[in-house]
């Protein structure tokens, strides 16, 4: 049986390409963590649509200024049955980045099928239009209570059927 022969690298070319395979690949350990993530603080509150706590409605607050982080993350929450909600950035519960924000509420007919559909009809999705501004600062952050009175709330079945689209910025923003 003849000797096993080692191969030979066959160019300097393929030899530059290894090497540069192999720095691409060292520079790119430890990009992808988190540190895109800006430092988040607990940021809780409370809503009420025509005395009653909306539940499941989806509050969401969007920069007015600077975006959160690279990503432009947006804080987010759902309402719990005493109307209590809890702000979500990363993690559950993490709260939201330091910054001012308008708040939107979306309440879905479905809170376990989410939709287009809004049992508000749109009313208070638009951030462009919202009411509600809050401001994030560092440490505890008890937002203002939202009560929104006299306010129009289909009954599930008629959210459900409603086509209207939420007025404001492009999908994908």
């Amino acid at each position: 049986m003849p000797p096993r022969r080692i191969p030979k690298v066959r160019s300097s070319s393929t030899l530059a390409s290894l090497l540069l395979a192999i720095m691409i690949c060292s520079l790119c350990t430890g990009c992808g963590g988190e540190d895109w993530q800006a430092e988040t603080y607990p940021a809780r509150g409370s809503i009420t649509i025509n005395g009653e706590a909306p539940v499941g409605a989806y509050i969401q607050l969007h920069p007015t200024g600077e975006a959160t982080d690279v990503r432009d993350s947006h804080p987010w929450a759902l309402v719990k049955e005493d109307g209590t909600f809890t702000l979500t950035t990363y993690e559950a519960g993490d709260g939201a980045p330091v910054g001012n924000y308008a708040v939107t509420i979306r309440w879905s007919p479905d809170v376990n099928s989410p939709s287009m559909a809004d049992r508000l009809d749109n009313a208070y999705s638009n951030p462009d239009q919202s009411e509600w501004k809050v401001d994030i600062v560092e440490g505890e952050n008890e937002l203002p209570p939202i009560v929104i009175e006299g306010a129009t709330v289909l009954d599930n079945d008629k959210a459900g059927k409603s086509k209207k689209l939420p007025p404001g910025p492009e999908m994908g923003n």
